[in-house]
């Protein structure tokens, strides 16, 4: 169970409370082994992914991924980037379906409002293979290393488009 922080700042150490926490979102949590591949090595090195790196990375962890998604990509992204602090995977939003993200490098924290208005982050890493259910308010953030590749799959809306809310996060900027 990964560690779950509140935005107060406090940390979830009961299991149990993590369970319920993560059973209330409706989140699918699995840890899968992502394939190691040249092309991963290559966009971390060079903090940038091109049409064929990204074609060698989704099909080398297809085997990794849950069936029945319509679409599927991979995003790379890197601090420092161009317009990286304007990216909407920032803010909170929501989705019409069914959000899946395999982290195959780098990674993160997934930030959620739960129903109570109380907002809590996990990280993820490599491996981490998680499902955030549609109509589930959600954010991203880089972690400290500034970077992370990965597999990105929707069903019936596969132009990732967001519905943005008006919350605000609550965690102190990073």
């Amino acid at each position: 169970m990964p560690p779950i922080t509140r935005h107060d700042g406090s940390t979830v150490t009961d299991p149990r409370e993590a369970e319920r926490l993560i059973r209330v979102l409706g989140l699918g949590i699995a840890k899968v082994a992502p394939v190691a591949d040249p092309a991963v090595e290559r966009v971390m090195a060079s903090r940038r992914l091109d049409g064929d790196d990204a074609a060698r990375i989704l099909a080398a962890n297809r085997g990794s991924l849950p069936a029945g998604h319509t679409g599927a990509d991979v995003v790379a992204l890197f601090s420092g980037g161009p317009g990286l602090g304007d990216l909407p995977y920032r803010r909170p939003h929501t989705h019409a379906d069914d959000e899946v993200r395999l982290i195959v490098a780098g990674g993160g924290a997934f930030g959620f409002v739960l129903p109570d208005g109380v907002q809590i982050e996990m990280p993820v890493g490599p491996g981490d293979l998680l499902s955030i259910p549609a109509g589930t308010e959600h954010w991203f953030r880089l972690g400290a290393d500034g970077s992370l590749v990965a597999i990105r799959l929707f069903g019936a809306n596969p132009d990732w488009r967001g519905d943005y809310t008006s919350t605000r996060i609550l965690f102190p900027p990073r």
